[in-house]
Protein backbone atom coordinates (compact mmCIF):
# COMPACT_ATOMS: atom_id res chain seq x y z
CA UNK A 1 0.00 0.00 0.00
CA UNK A 2 1.53 3.14 -1.03
CA UNK A 3 2.06 6.56 1.41
CA UNK A 4 -0.88 8.06 -0.45
CA UNK A 5 -3.48 5.51 0.09
CA UNK A 6 -2.63 5.11 3.62
CA UNK A 7 -2.84 8.90 4.28
CA UNK A 8 -6.69 8.51 3.45
CA UNK A 9 -7.60 5.38 5.57
CA UNK A 10 -10.17 6.43 7.71
CA UNK A 11 -11.09 9.62 5.98
CA UNK A 12 -13.74 10.92 3.65
CA UNK A 13 -12.09 10.08 1.40
CA UNK A 14 -11.81 6.44 1.86
CA UNK A 15 -15.64 6.24 2.99
CA UNK A 16 -16.68 8.09 -0.58
CA UNK A 17 -14.35 5.29 -2.77
CA UNK A 18 -16.90 2.51 -1.69
CA UNK A 19 -19.78 4.55 -3.09
CA UNK A 20 -22.01 3.25 -6.26
CA UNK A 21 -22.70 6.55 -9.16
CA UNK A 22 -26.47 6.21 -7.81
CA UNK A 23 -25.29 6.85 -4.41
CA UNK A 24 -22.58 9.15 -5.31
CA UNK A 25 -25.36 11.24 -7.08
CA UNK A 26 -27.93 11.13 -4.41
CA UNK A 27 -25.24 12.18 -2.44
CA UNK A 28 -24.66 15.59 -4.16
CA UNK A 29 -28.47 16.10 -5.07
CA UNK A 30 -28.72 16.43 -0.72
CA UNK A 31 -25.80 19.27 -0.73
CA UNK A 32 -26.85 20.63 -3.75
CA UNK A 33 -30.01 21.85 -2.26
CA UNK A 34 -27.99 23.31 0.64
CA UNK A 35 -26.17 25.26 -1.53
CA UNK A 36 -28.85 26.69 -3.60
CA UNK A 37 -31.22 27.70 -0.10
CA UNK A 38 -27.76 29.51 0.38
CA UNK A 39 -27.95 31.42 -2.57
CA UNK A 40 -31.76 32.09 -2.91
CA UNK A 41 -31.47 33.44 0.79
CA UNK A 42 -28.45 35.91 -0.56
CA UNK A 43 -30.34 37.33 -3.29
CA UNK A 44 -34.45 36.35 -2.25
CA UNK A 45 -33.69 39.52 0.29
CA UNK A 46 -32.76 42.07 -2.13
CA UNK A 47 -36.97 42.36 -3.26
CA UNK A 48 -37.97 41.78 -0.29
CA UNK A 49 -36.12 44.99 1.18
CA UNK A 50 -38.61 47.80 0.75
CA UNK A 51 -41.50 45.32 2.05
CA UNK A 52 -38.83 45.28 5.15
CA UNK A 53 -38.40 48.50 5.55
CA UNK A 54 -41.99 49.87 5.47
CA UNK A 55 -43.52 47.73 7.54
CA UNK A 56 -40.57 47.90 10.24
CA UNK A 57 -39.64 51.45 9.89
CA UNK A 58 -35.65 50.48 8.62
CA UNK A 59 -33.40 53.50 7.77
CA UNK A 60 -31.11 53.05 4.72
CA UNK A 61 -27.89 51.07 7.33
CA UNK A 62 -30.69 49.34 8.83
CA UNK A 63 -31.96 47.29 5.55
CA UNK A 64 -27.78 47.49 4.19
CA UNK A 65 -27.26 45.34 7.13
CA UNK A 66 -29.88 43.15 6.49
CA UNK A 67 -28.75 42.20 3.54
CA UNK A 68 -24.71 42.61 3.90
CA UNK A 69 -25.10 41.54 7.55
CA UNK A 70 -25.58 38.03 6.26
CA UNK A 71 -22.45 38.13 4.05
CA UNK A 72 -20.21 39.86 6.51
CA UNK A 73 -20.90 36.95 9.30
CA UNK A 74 -21.27 33.96 6.17
CA UNK A 75 -17.53 35.72 4.94
CA UNK A 76 -15.58 36.28 8.21
CA UNK A 77 -16.39 32.60 9.71
CA UNK A 78 -16.51 30.53 5.88
CA UNK A 79 -12.34 29.50 6.44
CA UNK A 80 -12.80 28.82 9.41
CA UNK A 81 -15.99 26.61 8.69
CA UNK A 82 -13.56 24.91 5.87
CA UNK A 83 -11.22 23.90 8.37
CA UNK A 84 -13.51 22.64 10.65
CA UNK A 85 -14.75 20.32 7.97
CA UNK A 86 -10.98 19.32 7.24
CA UNK A 87 -10.61 18.58 11.26
CA UNK A 88 -13.57 17.84 12.78
CA UNK A 89 -15.51 16.08 9.20
CA UNK A 90 -17.08 17.46 6.42
CA UNK A 91 -20.62 15.38 6.87
CA UNK A 92 -20.90 16.41 10.47
CA UNK A 93 -19.81 20.15 9.92
CA UNK A 94 -22.85 19.64 7.05
CA UNK A 95 -25.16 18.61 9.43
CA UNK A 96 -24.61 21.02 11.94
CA UNK A 97 -24.50 24.03 9.36
CA UNK A 98 -28.01 22.71 7.69
CA UNK A 99 -29.46 22.47 11.66
CA UNK A 100 -28.39 25.70 12.25
CA UNK A 101 -29.32 27.61 8.87
CA UNK A 102 -32.68 26.08 8.86
CA UNK A 103 -33.62 27.65 12.44
CA UNK A 104 -32.12 30.57 12.06
CA UNK A 105 -34.04 31.17 8.69
CA UNK A 106 -37.57 30.59 11.28
CA UNK A 107 -35.76 33.02 13.38
CA UNK A 108 -35.26 35.69 10.13
CA UNK A 109 -39.03 34.84 9.56
CA UNK A 110 -40.82 35.78 12.98
CA UNK A 111 -38.45 38.68 13.56
CA UNK A 112 -40.57 41.35 15.58
CA UNK A 113 -38.00 44.43 14.78
CA UNK A 114 -35.46 45.86 12.40
CA UNK A 115 -32.93 44.94 14.91
CA UNK A 116 -34.27 41.29 16.19
CA UNK A 117 -33.67 40.66 11.99
CA UNK A 118 -30.40 42.32 11.83
CA UNK A 119 -29.27 39.60 14.46
CA UNK A 120 -31.19 36.67 13.16
CA UNK A 121 -29.18 37.38 9.67
CA UNK A 122 -25.92 37.71 11.15
CA UNK A 123 -26.66 33.79 13.08
CA UNK A 124 -27.78 32.70 9.51
CA UNK A 125 -24.68 33.40 7.74
CA UNK A 126 -22.95 32.31 10.91
CA UNK A 127 -24.46 29.12 10.10
CA UNK A 128 -24.22 29.08 6.38
CA UNK A 129 -20.15 29.70 6.98
CA UNK A 130 -20.79 26.05 8.87
CA UNK A 131 -22.55 24.53 5.84
CA UNK A 132 -20.89 25.97 2.60
CA UNK A 133 -18.06 25.17 2.47
CA UNK A 134 -18.38 21.69 3.29
CA UNK A 135 -20.62 21.29 -0.24
CA UNK A 136 -17.81 21.63 -2.50
CA UNK A 137 -15.32 20.07 -0.29
CA UNK A 138 -17.61 17.00 -0.26
CA UNK A 139 -17.42 17.19 -4.16
CA UNK A 140 -13.61 17.17 -4.29
CA UNK A 141 -14.04 14.03 -1.51
CA UNK A 142 -17.13 12.33 -3.66
CA UNK A 143 -15.30 12.88 -7.30
CA UNK A 144 -12.03 12.38 -8.76
CA UNK A 145 -10.15 15.34 -10.57
CA UNK A 146 -11.38 14.09 -14.00
CA UNK A 147 -14.89 14.36 -13.35
CA UNK A 148 -15.34 17.44 -10.95
CA UNK A 149 -15.56 19.68 -14.10
CA UNK A 150 -18.55 18.61 -14.98
CA UNK A 151 -19.92 18.71 -11.22
CA UNK A 152 -18.49 22.52 -11.03
CA UNK A 153 -20.59 22.91 -14.35
CA UNK A 154 -23.82 21.83 -12.36
CA UNK A 155 -22.80 23.91 -9.56
CA UNK A 156 -22.04 26.89 -11.88
CA UNK A 157 -25.80 26.65 -13.54
CA UNK A 158 -27.37 26.21 -10.13
CA UNK A 159 -25.39 28.88 -8.76
CA UNK A 160 -26.02 31.43 -11.52
CA UNK A 161 -29.76 30.20 -11.86
CA UNK A 162 -30.66 30.15 -8.13
CA UNK A 163 -28.75 33.61 -7.34
CA UNK A 164 -30.95 35.15 -10.20
CA UNK A 165 -34.55 33.36 -8.69
CA UNK A 166 -34.10 34.80 -5.28
CA UNK A 167 -35.70 37.92 -6.57
CA UNK A 168 -38.10 36.34 -8.66
CA UNK A 169 -39.47 33.84 -5.95
CA UNK A 170 -39.35 36.61 -3.46
CA UNK A 171 -41.27 38.57 -5.28
CA UNK A 172 -43.84 36.12 -6.05
CA UNK A 173 -44.32 34.79 -2.77
CA UNK A 174 -44.59 38.34 -1.08
CA UNK A 175 -47.18 39.36 -3.11
CA UNK A 176 -49.17 36.09 -3.24
CA UNK A 177 -48.84 37.57 1.11
CA UNK A 178 -49.94 33.41 1.83
CA UNK A 179 -51.76 33.75 5.71
CA UNK A 180 -50.66 37.01 5.95
CA UNK A 181 -46.66 36.51 6.31
CA UNK A 182 -45.44 38.82 3.13
CA UNK A 183 -41.97 39.14 2.92
CA UNK A 184 -41.65 36.23 6.08
CA UNK A 185 -42.32 33.69 3.76
CA UNK A 186 -39.09 34.81 1.64
CA UNK A 187 -37.39 33.36 4.84
CA UNK A 188 -39.53 30.35 5.80
CA UNK A 189 -39.41 28.97 2.51
CA UNK A 190 -36.23 27.58 3.62
CA UNK A 191 -37.84 25.43 6.63
CA UNK A 192 -39.04 22.33 4.36
CA UNK A 193 -36.04 22.45 2.27
CA UNK A 194 -33.69 22.42 4.64
CA UNK A 195 -35.44 19.85 7.14
CA UNK A 196 -35.10 17.62 3.84
CA UNK A 197 -31.73 18.11 2.72
CA UNK A 198 -30.65 17.01 6.75
CA UNK A 199 -32.49 13.64 6.48
CA UNK A 200 -30.57 13.04 3.15
CA UNK A 201 -27.42 14.19 4.82
CA UNK A 202 -27.93 11.90 7.43
CA UNK A 203 -28.36 8.49 5.27
CA UNK A 204 -26.19 9.46 2.27
CA UNK A 205 -22.91 11.89 3.15
CA UNK A 206 -19.55 10.03 3.54
CA UNK A 207 -18.24 10.04 7.20
CA UNK A 208 -14.86 10.67 8.25
CA UNK A 209 -12.62 13.68 8.54
CA UNK A 210 -10.38 15.22 5.66
CA UNK A 211 -6.91 14.15 5.13
CA UNK A 212 -5.54 17.28 6.87
CA UNK A 213 -7.04 17.07 10.38
CA UNK A 214 -5.43 19.46 12.15
CA UNK A 215 -6.59 22.14 15.39
CA UNK A 216 -8.63 25.89 14.13
CA UNK A 217 -6.85 28.40 14.18
CA UNK A 218 -8.66 30.29 16.35
CA UNK A 219 -6.73 33.60 16.67
CA UNK A 220 -6.35 33.78 12.86
CA UNK A 221 -9.77 33.57 13.08
CA UNK A 222 -10.32 36.12 15.60
CA UNK A 223 -7.84 38.52 13.31
CA UNK A 224 -9.47 37.83 9.93
CA UNK A 225 -13.31 39.16 11.74
CA UNK A 226 -11.37 42.04 13.20
CA UNK A 227 -9.65 42.73 9.46
CA UNK A 228 -13.31 42.26 7.95
CA UNK A 229 -15.30 43.79 10.19
CA UNK A 230 -12.75 46.97 9.95
CA UNK A 231 -13.52 47.05 6.17
CA UNK A 232 -17.11 46.53 5.88
CA UNK A 233 -18.26 48.05 9.04
CA UNK A 234 -17.04 51.61 7.99
CA UNK A 235 -18.99 51.28 4.78
CA UNK A 236 -22.08 50.31 5.74
CA UNK A 237 -22.87 53.03 8.27
CA UNK A 238 -20.06 55.27 7.45
CA UNK A 239 -22.14 57.83 4.73
CA UNK A 240 -25.42 57.22 7.25
CA UNK A 241 -23.39 59.13 10.32
CA UNK A 242 -21.57 61.54 8.03
CA UNK A 243 -18.69 59.67 8.89
CA UNK A 244 -17.62 60.48 12.35
CA UNK A 245 -13.76 59.91 13.03
CA UNK A 246 -14.45 56.54 14.81
CA UNK A 247 -15.38 54.84 11.56
CA UNK A 248 -12.91 56.66 9.21
CA UNK A 249 -10.10 55.41 12.46
CA UNK A 250 -11.22 51.72 11.73
CA UNK A 251 -11.12 51.74 8.08
CA UNK A 252 -7.69 53.21 8.16
CA UNK A 253 -6.80 50.64 10.62
CA UNK A 254 -7.50 48.08 7.72
CA UNK A 255 -3.96 47.62 6.21
CA UNK A 256 -2.05 47.44 9.10
CA UNK A 257 -4.53 44.87 10.45
CA UNK A 258 -4.31 42.97 7.20
CA UNK A 259 -0.50 43.30 7.38
CA UNK A 260 -0.31 41.55 11.01
CA UNK A 261 -2.96 38.90 9.80
CA UNK A 262 -1.26 38.25 7.27
CA UNK A 263 2.61 37.82 9.54
CA UNK A 264 0.84 36.18 12.14
CA UNK A 265 -0.24 33.30 9.43
CA UNK A 266 3.44 32.91 8.22
CA UNK A 267 4.64 32.63 11.44
CA UNK A 268 1.62 30.21 12.73
CA UNK A 269 1.98 27.86 9.29
CA UNK A 270 6.00 27.90 9.79
CA UNK A 271 5.63 27.09 13.98
CA UNK A 272 2.74 24.61 13.80
CA UNK A 273 1.49 23.96 10.27
CA UNK A 274 -1.64 24.24 11.34
CA UNK A 275 -2.37 28.14 10.14
CA UNK A 276 -5.53 28.84 9.31
CA UNK A 277 -5.15 29.35 5.79
CA UNK A 278 -1.77 27.98 4.50
CA UNK A 279 0.77 30.81 2.80
CA UNK A 280 1.34 28.33 0.62
CA UNK A 281 -2.26 28.41 -1.00
CA UNK A 282 -1.74 32.08 -2.29
CA UNK A 283 1.67 30.68 -3.92
CA UNK A 284 -0.50 28.94 -6.53
CA UNK A 285 -0.67 31.13 -9.41
CA UNK A 286 -4.35 30.02 -10.44
CA UNK A 287 -5.53 30.44 -6.99
CA UNK A 288 -4.19 34.25 -6.62
CA UNK A 289 -5.48 35.09 -9.67
CA UNK A 290 -8.80 33.29 -9.81
CA UNK A 291 -9.31 35.13 -6.09
CA UNK A 292 -8.41 38.10 -8.04
CA UNK A 293 -11.26 37.62 -10.62
CA UNK A 294 -13.27 37.31 -7.93
CA UNK A 295 -13.18 40.17 -6.15
CA UNK A 296 -13.74 42.09 -9.16
CA UNK A 297 -17.04 40.33 -10.71
CA UNK A 298 -18.78 38.90 -7.80
CA UNK A 299 -19.15 42.45 -6.19
CA UNK A 300 -21.06 43.52 -9.10
CA UNK A 301 -24.30 41.45 -9.16
CA UNK A 302 -25.24 41.83 -5.42
CA UNK A 303 -24.58 45.57 -5.91
CA UNK A 304 -26.73 45.81 -9.06
CA UNK A 305 -29.34 43.89 -7.65
CA UNK A 306 -29.42 46.32 -4.91
CA UNK A 307 -29.99 49.25 -6.59
CA UNK A 308 -32.16 48.02 -9.43
CA UNK A 309 -34.29 47.09 -6.63
CA UNK A 310 -34.98 50.50 -5.16
CA UNK A 311 -34.65 52.07 -9.14
CA UNK A 312 -37.23 49.63 -10.54
CA UNK A 313 -39.92 49.53 -7.03
CA UNK A 314 -39.31 52.62 -5.09
CA UNK A 315 -38.27 54.83 -7.95
CA UNK A 316 -40.37 53.91 -11.43
CA UNK A 317 -43.27 52.17 -9.17
CA UNK A 318 -43.04 48.03 -10.05
CA UNK A 319 -44.85 45.46 -7.49
CA UNK A 320 -42.99 42.85 -6.26
CA UNK A 321 -44.41 40.75 -8.36
CA UNK A 322 -43.72 42.95 -11.27
CA UNK A 323 -39.38 42.75 -9.88
CA UNK A 324 -39.63 39.29 -9.87
CA UNK A 325 -40.45 38.85 -13.84
CA UNK A 326 -37.66 41.64 -14.61
CA UNK A 327 -35.64 39.69 -12.96
CA UNK A 328 -36.48 36.57 -15.00
CA UNK A 329 -34.04 37.15 -17.98
CA UNK A 330 -31.58 37.04 -15.56
CA UNK A 331 -32.10 33.79 -14.82
CA UNK A 332 -32.39 33.03 -18.53
CA UNK A 333 -29.62 34.47 -19.11
CA UNK A 334 -27.25 32.58 -16.32
CA UNK A 335 -28.90 29.51 -17.62
CA UNK A 336 -27.87 29.76 -21.02
CA UNK A 337 -24.08 30.72 -20.47
CA UNK A 338 -23.83 27.69 -17.63
CA UNK A 339 -25.65 24.60 -20.07
CA UNK A 340 -25.57 25.78 -23.13
CA UNK A 341 -23.21 28.62 -24.26
CA UNK A 342 -20.24 28.43 -21.42
CA UNK A 343 -19.33 24.95 -22.28
CA UNK A 344 -19.25 25.41 -26.00
CA UNK A 345 -17.17 28.76 -25.87
CA UNK A 346 -15.09 26.70 -23.02
CA UNK A 347 -13.75 23.82 -25.05
CA UNK A 348 -12.55 26.87 -27.59
CA UNK A 349 -11.25 29.26 -25.66
CA UNK A 350 -10.96 27.81 -22.30
CA UNK A 351 -10.67 30.59 -19.65
CA UNK A 352 -10.84 33.25 -22.11
CA UNK A 353 -14.27 32.64 -21.98
CA UNK A 354 -14.53 34.81 -19.12
CA UNK A 355 -13.60 37.77 -21.19
CA UNK A 356 -16.49 37.46 -23.05
CA UNK A 357 -18.29 37.24 -20.11
CA UNK A 358 -17.01 40.50 -18.70
CA UNK A 359 -17.51 42.28 -22.22
CA UNK A 360 -21.37 41.40 -21.61
CA UNK A 361 -21.61 41.89 -18.24
CA UNK A 362 -20.45 45.74 -18.94
CA UNK A 363 -22.91 46.30 -22.03
CA UNK A 364 -25.61 45.12 -19.99
CA UNK A 365 -24.25 47.46 -17.04
CA UNK A 366 -24.51 50.17 -19.75
CA UNK A 367 -27.64 49.26 -21.22
CA UNK A 368 -29.99 49.25 -17.87
CA UNK A 369 -29.20 52.74 -17.51
CA UNK A 370 -30.10 53.47 -20.44
CA UNK A 371 -33.22 51.89 -19.99
CA UNK A 372 -34.58 53.77 -16.90
CA UNK A 373 -33.20 56.73 -18.26
CA UNK A 374 -35.35 60.05 -16.86
CA UNK A 375 -37.63 57.95 -14.57
CA UNK A 376 -38.83 56.36 -17.51
CA UNK A 377 -38.76 52.71 -18.06
CA UNK A 378 -37.95 51.33 -21.47
CA UNK A 379 -39.23 47.33 -20.80
CA UNK A 380 -37.41 45.73 -23.77
CA UNK A 381 -34.11 47.56 -23.55
CA UNK A 382 -34.40 46.38 -19.73
CA UNK A 383 -34.95 42.45 -20.64
CA UNK A 384 -32.07 42.82 -22.82
CA UNK A 385 -30.44 43.97 -20.05
CA UNK A 386 -30.94 41.92 -17.27
CA UNK A 387 -30.65 38.51 -19.80
CA UNK A 388 -27.16 40.52 -20.72
CA UNK A 389 -26.15 40.37 -16.91
CA UNK A 390 -27.15 36.81 -16.17
CA UNK A 391 -25.65 35.60 -19.39
CA UNK A 392 -21.89 37.39 -18.83
CA UNK A 393 -22.05 35.99 -15.10
CA UNK A 394 -22.68 33.13 -16.53
CA UNK A 395 -20.15 32.77 -18.44
CA UNK A 396 -17.30 34.23 -16.10
CA UNK A 397 -18.56 31.43 -13.04
CA UNK A 398 -17.74 27.78 -13.54
CA UNK A 399 -14.76 28.53 -15.61
CA UNK A 400 -13.67 30.54 -12.36
CA UNK A 401 -14.20 28.47 -9.68
CA UNK A 402 -12.49 25.40 -11.95
CA UNK A 403 -9.50 27.12 -12.53
CA UNK A 404 -9.20 28.73 -9.51
CA UNK A 405 -9.23 25.14 -7.50
CA UNK A 406 -7.88 23.01 -9.37
CA UNK A 407 -4.46 22.88 -8.46
CA UNK A 408 -5.10 22.77 -4.63
CA UNK A 409 -4.11 19.50 -3.04
CA UNK A 410 -6.85 17.49 -1.27
CA UNK A 411 -5.10 18.21 2.44
CA UNK A 412 -6.71 21.29 1.67
CA UNK A 413 -10.37 20.45 0.16
CA UNK A 414 -11.93 22.37 2.90
CA UNK A 415 -9.82 25.39 3.56
CA UNK A 416 -9.66 25.98 0.02
CA UNK A 417 -13.29 25.79 -1.07
CA UNK A 418 -13.72 27.98 2.87
CA UNK A 419 -11.54 30.75 1.03
CA UNK A 420 -12.68 30.96 -2.30
CA UNK A 421 -16.29 31.18 -0.97
CA UNK A 422 -15.02 33.62 1.70
CA UNK A 423 -13.70 35.60 -1.02
CA UNK A 424 -16.85 35.47 -2.74
CA UNK A 425 -18.95 36.77 0.15
CA UNK A 426 -16.43 39.29 1.00
CA UNK A 427 -16.93 40.51 -2.44
CA UNK A 428 -20.51 40.41 -2.50
CA UNK A 429 -20.74 42.20 0.55
CA UNK A 430 -18.59 45.00 -0.38
CA UNK A 431 -20.31 45.42 -3.90
CA UNK A 432 -23.61 45.94 -1.16
CA UNK A 433 -21.85 48.34 0.86
CA UNK A 434 -20.09 50.13 -1.91
CA UNK A 435 -22.98 50.13 -4.51
CA UNK A 436 -25.33 51.41 -1.52
CA UNK A 437 -22.81 54.19 -0.41
CA UNK A 438 -22.60 55.81 -3.78
CA UNK A 439 -25.96 55.05 -4.39
CA UNK A 440 -27.61 56.84 -1.27
CA UNK A 441 -25.76 59.62 -1.42
CA UNK A 442 -27.15 62.53 -1.79
CA UNK A 443 -30.71 60.95 -2.20
CA UNK A 444 -33.51 61.96 0.01
CA UNK A 445 -35.77 58.90 -0.79
CA UNK A 446 -38.94 61.22 0.64
CA UNK A 447 -38.78 63.66 -1.83
CA UNK A 448 -36.53 61.68 -4.32
CA UNK A 449 -38.38 61.47 -7.96
CA UNK A 450 -38.35 58.56 -10.36
CA UNK A 451 -35.61 60.16 -12.10
CA UNK A 452 -33.65 61.10 -8.91
CA UNK A 453 -33.33 57.42 -8.52
CA UNK A 454 -32.38 56.56 -12.22
CA UNK A 455 -29.73 59.51 -12.03
CA UNK A 456 -28.48 57.27 -8.56
CA UNK A 457 -27.61 54.63 -10.75
CA UNK A 458 -25.20 56.83 -12.61
CA UNK A 459 -23.19 57.29 -9.89
CA UNK A 460 -23.16 53.29 -9.15
CA UNK A 461 -22.41 53.13 -13.00
CA UNK A 462 -18.46 54.05 -12.83
CA UNK A 463 -17.67 51.60 -9.89
CA UNK A 464 -19.36 48.67 -11.58
CA UNK A 465 -17.44 49.27 -14.58
CA UNK A 466 -14.07 50.15 -12.84
CA UNK A 467 -14.05 46.65 -11.25
CA UNK A 468 -15.27 44.72 -15.09
CA UNK A 469 -12.01 46.94 -16.01
CA UNK A 470 -9.92 44.97 -13.18
CA UNK A 471 -11.55 41.54 -13.78
CA UNK A 472 -10.77 42.09 -17.34
CA UNK A 473 -6.86 42.64 -16.60
CA UNK A 474 -7.25 39.37 -13.83
CA UNK A 475 -8.82 36.64 -16.82
CA UNK A 476 -6.21 37.87 -18.86
CA UNK A 477 -3.24 36.76 -16.53
CA UNK A 478 -5.39 34.12 -15.41
CA UNK A 479 -5.28 32.44 -19.18
CA UNK A 480 -1.91 32.78 -19.50
CA UNK A 481 -1.09 31.09 -17.06
CA UNK A 482 -3.02 28.47 -17.66
CA UNK A 483 -1.61 28.40 -21.01
CA UNK A 484 2.00 28.68 -19.90
CA UNK A 485 1.07 25.56 -17.33
CA UNK A 486 0.39 23.55 -20.08
CA UNK A 487 2.80 23.85 -22.52
CA UNK A 488 4.92 23.52 -19.48
CA UNK A 489 3.19 20.12 -18.23
CA UNK A 490 2.29 19.28 -21.94
CA UNK A 491 -1.93 18.73 -22.43
CA UNK A 492 -2.26 15.15 -20.49
CA UNK A 493 -1.31 16.57 -17.61
CA UNK A 494 -4.08 19.36 -18.19
CA UNK A 495 -7.38 18.92 -16.44
CA UNK A 496 -9.02 21.71 -18.91
CA UNK A 497 -9.03 20.13 -22.38
CA UNK A 498 -9.90 16.12 -21.46
CA UNK A 499 -12.75 17.67 -18.92
CA UNK A 500 -14.60 19.91 -21.64
CA UNK A 501 -14.26 17.13 -24.34
CA UNK A 502 -15.88 15.00 -22.37
CA UNK A 503 -18.56 17.12 -20.96
CA UNK A 504 -19.26 17.87 -24.43
CA UNK A 505 -19.36 14.91 -26.15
Amino acid sequence: MNEAVRSTEGSAFHAASSFTPRRRTLALVAVALAFVMDLLDTTIINVAIPSIGQTMGADKAALEWIIAGYATAFAVLLIVGGRLGDSYGYRRMFLIGIALFTATSMACGMAPTAFALQAARLLQGASAALMVPQVMALVQVMYPPEQRYKVYTVFGFLGGFSAALGPIVGGLLIDANWFGLGWRLTFLINLPIGLFSLAAGVLLLPAGRGVNAVAVDLRGAALSIVVLFAILAPLIEGPGRGWPPGLVLLLAATAPLAWGTVRYLRWRQAAHGDALVSPALFKLRKVSLGLLCTLCINPVLPGYLLVMTFVLQTGIGLSASQMAYACAPIALGAMGAITLLGPWLFRRLGVRVMMIGVGVTSFSLCLAAWSVHGGLLAHGALAVAQFGMGLGMGLCGPQLSNATLQDVPMSDAGVAAGLLTAVQQIAAALGVALAGMAFFHGLHATTASASDYTNAYLQVLPLFLGLMAAALFGATRLAKAMEKQRQVLGDQSSLECPIIHDQVR
